[in-house]
């Protein structure tokens, strides 16, 4: 059992990940969205959340120190609920869009609210 986790350390890095804010671009307003990724401790699961790049996002998603997750965060387009003129839903708007990513990111990671407090962040 310990040189299976010796060999597992070798293979795996125990190192704290780099935390990023995201830097949307003009593309990304247009398309509406970006892809945001988050990691934390395995053995931690209400602990602290790292938002990382995809390239870590890629790297931790096999280390079974890590838990890693992935949300598309809305930009841009009507702030809430837009229906259509026979009163179904058209667009979810942004506030349950995002809503509705955190709560989803939450069944990996569970404090991600915690970390996520502002819904419209990035928003333009």
């Amino acid at each position: 059992m310990y040189k299976d986790l010796i060999k597992d350390k070798k293979i795996h890095s125990l190192n704290i990940p780099k935390t990023i804010v995201p830097s949307p671009s003009e593309t990304d307003y247009r398309n509406g969205s970006i892809e945001r990724y988050f990691t934390q401790k395995t053995n931690d699961i209400y602990g602290f959340v790292y938002e990382i790049n995809a390239q870590t996002y890629n790297e931790l998603k096999s280390n079974p120190y890590w838990i890693t997750e992935m949300i598309r965060w809305r930009l841009s387009g009507p702030m809430d609920i837009v229906y259509t003129n026979e009163g179904k839903v058209k667009d979810k708007g942004i506030i349950n869009s995002n809503k509705s990513s955190i709560a989803e990111g939450q069944k990996i990671i569970k404090n991600l609210n915690l970390y996520l407090p502002n819904i419209l962040q990035f928003y333009k």
